[in-house]
């Protein structure tokens, strides 16, 4: 049974499965679908070895979503708090 590793970024807001090794990561394409924007990892065989799931949090809890909106209102530089 292959290991899957979990990574999540909550300020990428992005999360990525590998149940292959990243080492053999060799190219890369976007799901095709009109509503996402996720993206499937493939090793030299064209075999899918993760897939990157994009905007995985709600915007209630979309870190970088709630930076863009607080540099936007900030013209200088702030603490944030």
């Amino acid at each position: 049974m292959a290991k899957v590793k979990i990574y999540f970024d909550p300020i990428g807001n992005t999360m990525n499965i590998w149940w292959g090794d990243p080492k053999n990561a060799f190219s890369s394409e976007e799901v095709d679908a009109s509503d996402r924007n996720d993206v499937i990892v493939k090793d030299k065989q064209e075999r899918p070895i993760s897939i990157e799931i994009i905007g995985i949090l709600p915007k209630e809890l979309n870190v970088s979503g709630k930076l863009k909106s607080l540099i936007k209102e900030n013209k200088t530089p702030f603490i944030l708090s």
